[in-house]
Order: structure tokens, then sequence, then C-alpha cells
């Protein structure tokens, strides 16, 4: 059917016009999300190997570097989770500026034509033919040229 082939791709061009923006933010922040996920990872692993290779060592410079890499991987978590939250609010974002879209009343061919109406029409030209031949008549005289009577004079 025609009409549901026009009514899908015009609600299809409204869906991405509307959501254009909201679905550019989107991708942007799903790959700044996977980028901040990796240097959580990466920054755990850090932390991991370092623990794990220093094991049973008490001086300042294991303290500090131990420091240092706590840090990073809270700092890496911290990112990791905002852009986490912001990558939900973002998808959400998407989900309101979706329209939804509702048929009322599915579209149908009428069975009895509603406009012309042939004898409403054919009754108003009747009566206009009418009017018009009668205004005809008594209008052709008055243009008719005034024709001179003769008086015959009887001899």
């Amino acid at each position: 059917n025609i009409t549901q082939i026009v009514l899908e791709k015009l609600q299809g061009y409204i869906t991405n016009y509307r959501t254009q923006k909201v679905k550019q933010d989107l991708e942007f922040t799903e790959k700044v999300f996977s980028e901040a996920r990796e240097s959580y990872y990466k920054a755990q692993r850090a932390y991991a190997a370092f623990e794990d290779a220093n094991k049973n060592i008490i001086s300042a410079s294991y303290r500090t570097e131990q420091e240092r890499l706590k840090n990073e991987m809270t700092l890496t978590f911290n990112v990791y989770n905002t852009l986490a939250q912001k990558l939900e609010q973002d998808k959400l974002r998407v989900q309101e500026q979706t329209p939804v879209y509702t048929i009322i009343q599915p579209a149908t061919v009428p069975l009895k034509a509603a406009s012309p109406k042939k004898p409403l029409i054919l009754i108003g030209f009747v009566f206009l033919a009418i009017f018009g031949g009668i205004g005809y008549l008594f209008i052709k005289d008055l243009f008719k040229p005034q024709e001179e009577t003769e008086v015959l004079e009887v001899e």
C-alpha cells in the first residue's frame, strides 16, 4: 500500500531529523567511554602488577609509587564513572528526542464522494440558465436600435 510506504518514509525522515544531533553526541560519548574504560583497566593492571611485584617491601619510594598508581587508578575510575553516567543520559536523550507516532484513524477510500455534488450543481446551472435567458430577453430590447416608425399618410 502506497500510503503505508509514504508514512514509513516520512516517519523515518522526521525521526532522523529530530534525533540526529543527540545520536552524534551519543556516538561521541560511547567512543570516549570506551577509551576511558581501557585507560581505567590499564591503570588497574599497572597497580595490581606493582602490588604483586613489591609484596613485603616497606620503603618510601614504594609507598610513593603505590600512592601515585592508586591515585591514577582512582582518577581514571572517576572519569570512567562520569562518562558511564553521561552515556546513560545520552541514551535517555535519544529516547526523549525520538518522536512517537500514533495513527488515529487509518486512511480509507470513501464509499460515497463528498464533493462535487452533481445534482446540486445541475440544479444551480438550470436556474442560472433560466434567469440568464429571462435577463437576455429583457436586456436585448434595451440595446436594440430604435427603429423609426414611418407614418403613412393616407391619401
